[in-house]
């Protein structure tokens, strides 16, 4: 019995909820892949969906799939037909990688909405400039090590601004200034929490900031050990076992292809120690908001703050200087720390659950007026972490610029990285803003329930100081920053505007002033056959549109930045202002609360919808989770509480699953096995692998060639479709996807290398003879472009029009969209598929078939 391969969890019968057995199916003839057991020659396709999602049946193009792999949410299937081998899409062996349940499962919670902050910080960390070789003796010696340093002290500081607000959200609104004003009042539907003490008012607010912080704690170690530690248990990722060539001297340079460094997926001992140094400086927070709660402080209080405020010290130099993740890499050497980062989280639990204890006792009365509550203090010290996240913005742009200075590197034509190398200090700018803004909402929203909000220069000049609710006045300037920031947001649809008309004439008409926007013709008549040049008019306007939709990606960043940039400056406009008069903005502050409450009702109404829209829509997912997906892509290196990385699985098990499907063996006493060297599992039919990956599935499959050994890797060829590899992650994160990573990727494609000297060739057994290695120098790569996909595009540069290369070594090829200018019955032009429909595209299959044959 063979010609199927069960996979890494379930080689002798089925697997989740499918009643249909892969082993009685195989015996039945059933599978159809079957029908080419007896050629062995033949590739076998890997296809992996992009960020919409898919469907086994979707991406196999055959009605019935069964799962034969995968571990839940994930899945491996292949096709079968219950009457018999049916009439497949393709003429060779082919199976689908489903790892869309893996972003469908977090999207499913609205409760990650709030975290996007967090995740803007793991992705400003990947935006950094390409540093040197990393080293842990010299990683302060570097500006790329310090610029690590500043961006783990920003993800820090964002944790602190999130608790700050919701202390300020319990204890300052709710439980102390509401308390003072509500006290008595027997009407009131909070009477019996107004009319506490205020040692219990204060307690019963801590606890609440500490279960949300504690439900953070809870998630995050849940998903890590669902994400970071995943480990299929077989093959190159079993826990403990050496991989064959992780210590060869044949595998690149990090500093060319970092993602081929064997510990990049291996995040769990790198998450755990940062989620116990945010968790000790978020409980540190609370104690210190509980300890100075009172006028006067006694003895125990000034003991809490005192221990409270070493152990925010230690989370300090802890995040920043010690828990560097690229510090950790695949091996143990953090295991003599993390008893430490587990005993600071443990240690501030306990000294807020004393405070909490002993709160009856040293929390005196509330004061007679809430202007003077002790809170204030707490209010002035989110003022002051405001001023701190600046600087450190500061100073990461400053480490940013001589990186960059110092780097001297011109890209090739295309590799530009995004706002000329500063996306990092800008998207942790971002993160800043958004968490601002979010804090804010929350607060003024709730306290517009319970009194008036007011800030301390931000107020009306007849304030009811009565029925007002004190807060921050960074708050105020967050959420009139936003606001007024829509004149640059409509400034600037008009000038997108401007340049999709212009793009538009350029490509109809093929005249530009500039240089070819893909460095071959712009004009729309040109790529396609001679005889197609006399088109009409209205169909080559209409393809121009469609070019000229997709050419607008390229300004996103730009767009995106300047957005930023003015939301912050606006902000500081208002602080800087806010400074240096007291009253000056009374009708700003009179309607800065009511745009508060609707700031955040419809951050509220937005997120419902865009979690329905992206679950429910394919088109909603291409457009809207594409950035949800690049985000999550990353491992969580500097926020251990941001959302997971779904590629600490999805990488991972498709490398398994290649080891398994070339029919890879390992020697030695230490050798898992995998299916196929099992007794009574089915036989693995060891082929040449063709990974074909779409849009997020190309950074995928681009990751796990990375991870592949050489060995395994002349067995291996890459078909990529749509891909965003240069167009978004080369210039977003030039350090892992830059050009010189590319050229790295295409070599690794290129054909094994000479052995190098002093290696053991009993470590990896030869490929078996129905195995091909490839004929070098040819790359085992090519990537199908359509110059109407707004996502995907070229690597390398595109091909002249009308150009074909098979056998050559071009690496990007054409698909021209829609396939003819010429109008169906007259005046219908073809459909213009933009970045959907590869899968069934004709010129898709053509270099299939071509990367079959090497």
């Amino acid at each position: 019995m063979s010609g199927i391969s069960l996979g890494l969890q379930s080689p002798y019968g089925y697997n989740g909820d499918d009643l249909t057995s892969p082993a009685q199916a195989a015996r039945a003839g059933a599978l159809v892949d079957q029908q080419w057991e007896d050629e062995p020659d033949l590739p076998l396709e890997l296809r992996i969906h992009g960020v919409s999602g898919s469907t086994g049946p979707v991406i196999l193009e055959h009605p019935h799939v069964l799962q034969v792999g995968g571990t839940r949410p994930t899945a491996f299937y292949r096709r079968w037909s219950p009457d018999g081998v049916g009439r497949p899409s393709v003429p060779w062996p082919l199976e689908a990688y489903v790892w869309g349940g893996l972003t469908a499962r977090a999207l499913a919670s609205a409760s990650w909405l709030l975290l996007l902050p967090f995740m803007l910080y793991n992705v400003a960390y990947y935006m950094l400039p390409a540093g040197p070789a990393k080293g842990r003796g010299r990683r302060l010696l570097s500006a790329h090590a310090l610029a690590r340093i500043v961006v783990r002290l920003l993800a820090l500081a964002s944790t602190v601004q999130f608790v700050g607000s919701l202390v300020t959200l319990f204890h300052s609104t709710i439980a102390w200034q509401n308390g003072v004003e509500r006290l008595g009042a027997s009407w009131w539907w909070l009477s019996w929490y107004t009319g506490a003490s205020t040692a219990t008012r204060m307690s019963l607010a801590t606890l609440a900031v500490a279960s949300v912080i504690g439900a953070l704690w809870y998630a995050g170690a849940a998903t890590a050990s669902h994400y970071e530690a995943f480990s299929t248990g077989r093959g190159s990722y079993a826990p403990g076992v050496q991989v064959d060539g992780e210590n060869r001297r044949d595998r690149l340079p990090s500093g060319r292809l970092t993602l081929r460094d064997r510990g990049f997926w291996r995040g769990a001992a790198a998450a755990a120690r940062l989620r116990n140094t945010h968790i000790a400086a978020a409980f540190a927070t609370i104690s210190l908001a509980l300890a100075g709660c009172t006028s006067t402080l006694g003895s125990w209080q000034k003991a809490q703050i005192a221990v409270s405020g070493t152990i925010l010290l230690a989370a300090v130099v802890l995040a920043g200087f010690v828990a560097d993740r690229d510090t950790v890499g695949g091996n143990d050497d953090v295991a003599r720390f993390a008893t430490a980062f587990k005993a600071l989280a443990w240690a501030s639990a306990l000294v807020l659950l004393a405070g909490v204890v002993a709160s009856p006792w040293v929390i005196e009365g509330a004061p007679a007026d809430p202007r003077h509550a002790a809170p204030y203090g707490l209010l002035g010290a989110i003022t002051v972490l405001t001023v701190v996240q600046f600087g450190l913005l500061a100073v990461l742009a400053v480490l940013v610029a001589w990186l960059l200075l110092r780097s001297g590197d011109e890209q090739p034509h295309g590799w530009r990285p995004f706002l000329r190398g500063y996306a990092s200090p800008v998207t942790a700018l971002l993160g800043v803003m958004l968490g601002g803004v979010l804090t804010a909402a929350l607060n003024v929203s709730v306290a517009r329930v319970f009194g008036e909000p007011n800030g301390f220069s931000l107020h009306k000049v007849d304030a009811d100081w009565d029925s007002s609710i004190m807060l921050p006045d960074s708050m105020f300037a967050y959420s009139a920053g936003a606001v007024f920031n829509l004149i640059t947001i409509l400034i600037l649809l008009g000038l997108l505007y401007l340049r999709y008309r212009r793009l538009i004439k350029r490509f109809t008409t093929g005249k530009a002033g500039s240089a070819p926007l893909d460095g071959g013709p712009d004009a729309v008549t040109d790529w396609y056959p001679a005889e197609e040049r006399d088109a009409p008019r209205a169909a080559v306007t209409k393809v121009a549109k469609h070019w000229a939709v997709a050419a607008l990606t390229d300004d996103v960043a730009a767009v995106l930045g300047t957005i930023t940039l003015s939301w912050a400056l606006l902000f500081w406009v208002f602080e800087g202002l806010a400074l240096h008069t007291t009253q000056s903005f009374s009708g700003v502050a009179g309607i800065v609360p009511t745009i508060g409450v609707f700031i955040g009702g419809l951050l509220a109404a937005s997120g419902v919808w865009v979690l329905r829209a992206q679950i429910r829509s394919p088109n909603a997912r291409k457009t809207v989770g594409i950035i949800w997906d690049i985000g999550t892509f990353w491992p969580r290196a500097v926020h251990p509480l941001a959302p997971p990385s779904y590629a600490e699985q999805a990488v991972p098990e498709l490398v398994d699953r290649i080891w398994v499907l070339t029919g890879s063996r390992r020697s030695g006493p230490h050798t898992t096995p995998v299916p196929g060297e099992m007794s009574g599992a089915i036989e693995v039919i060891p082929r040449h692998v063709l990974l074909t990956g779409y849009s997020q599935g190309t950074v995928i499959s681009a990751a796990v060639i990375a991870q592949l050994p050489e060995d395994v890797l002349s067995r291996v060829s890459l078909l990529t479709l749509a891909a965003p590899l240069r167009r978004l992650y080369g210039r977003a994160f030039p350090a892992y996807f830059g050009h010189a990573a590319a050229v790295a990727l295409r070599d690794l494609l290129s054909g094994p290398g000479p052995a190098p000297a002093g290696d053991d060739p009993s470590e990896v057994e030869p490929a078996p003879p129905s195995v091909r290695a490839p004929e070098p120098p040819k790359p085992r790569w090519r990537n199908v472009v359509r110059r109407s996909d707004y996502i995907g595009g070229w690597v390398f540069g595109l091909p002249r029009p009308q150009q074909r290369v098979p056998g050559s070594q071009q690496v990007d090829v054409i698909s021209l969209d829609p396939p003819s200018l010429e109008p169906e019955h007259g005046t219908t032009l073809a459909p213009t598929h933009y970045h959907s429909a590869f899968w069934q595209d004709p010129v898709v299959i053509l270099y299939a078939r071509e990367l079959g044959k090497r």
